[in-house]
Formats: C-alpha cells, structure tokens, sequence
C-alpha cells in the first residue's frame, strides 16, 4: 500500500511538473510573437552593428509576422550580412512599423527617434523602447546621434 502512494505521489509531482514547463514555453512564444519586441531585437543589433545578430532576428520575426507590408524589409534584413544593407531596410521597416505601432494601442510607451546624420545628412527614424537614444544606423561610430521626436502611449 506504501508503494501504491508512494507512486501516485511521485506521478502526481511528474505531472504537475510537466505542465508548468509547457505553459512556459508557450508564453516564451506567445511574447517573442510580440512585433514590437521583434522589431526591437532587429533595432538592438543593428546598434551593436551586429549583421549576424540582425538576420537572426529578421528571421525569427519573419516567422511570427502577420503583416505582408513587413515581409520585405525583413527579407532583406534576413538575407544578408552586410550591415549597411540592413540598416537601408531597417529604415523602411521603421517607417511601417510606426505606421503599425500608432494604429494599435501600445501597452507601453515607445520613442520615435531621428538622427539628423543618417543616410548622408538625409536623415532617418527609428523606434526604440528607452528614452535614450542608441542609433542604429551608426552604431558605436556615433552611438547617441539624434533625438526623440515623439513619444507613442
């Protein structure tokens, strides 16, 4: 009769155990879908001017996007791994994700960014989720170029 409790016991832990990891793997999905958060992870690797970093992240956002006017700024910034090409579609991407972002109620507040320098004095935005600005398009080369132009609640 022990060996009875003791068993249900132990598959009665097993069991619990076993749900709560798969719960967790399904939030880790759930908020990697979050396109906000992906496009930030594309956003952080291009200021560490990580190429490789921001294909990966391009991909993984390519897998869990929904909106087809994403997919080419994506597809580009997933396809190479030259970071000056990256930082050309990430710009394009930028501008519709604001477009994205304004049109949905943002759960926390994002900073529409401008660097006055990008692109040959042509100038460009981002989206980032701290005040502080982190240029993506010049890196460490010039990490803190530009300001905050609006903040999106």
């Amino acid at each position: 009769m022990k060996k009875l409790i003791a068993l249900l016991g132990l598959t009665l832990i097993l069991t619990s155990c076993g749900s709560g990891a798969k719960e967790t793997k399904q939030e880790t999905a759930t908020e990697s879908a979050n396109p906000v958060e992906s496009y930030l992870a594309i956003k952080d690797a291009l200021v560490k001017t990580d190429a490789a970093e921001a294909s990966k992240a391009a991909k993984a956002f390519l897998k869990s996007n929904s909106n087809q006017k994403l997919d080419s700024s994506l597809e580009t910034i997933a396809n190479t791994s030259d970071v000056k090409i990256q930082r050309q579609a990430f710009e394009t991407l930028s501008m519709e994700m604001y477009e994205v972002v304004k049109a949905n109620n943002n759960k926390t507040p994002l900073y529409k960014q401008y660097c006055p320098m990008a692109f040959n004095n042509q100038g460009a935005y981002w989206l980032a989720a701290e005040e502080e600005v982190n240029n993506p398009y010049f890196g460490d080369l010039m990490l803190h170029c530009g300001s905050v132009e609006e903040v999106i609640q």
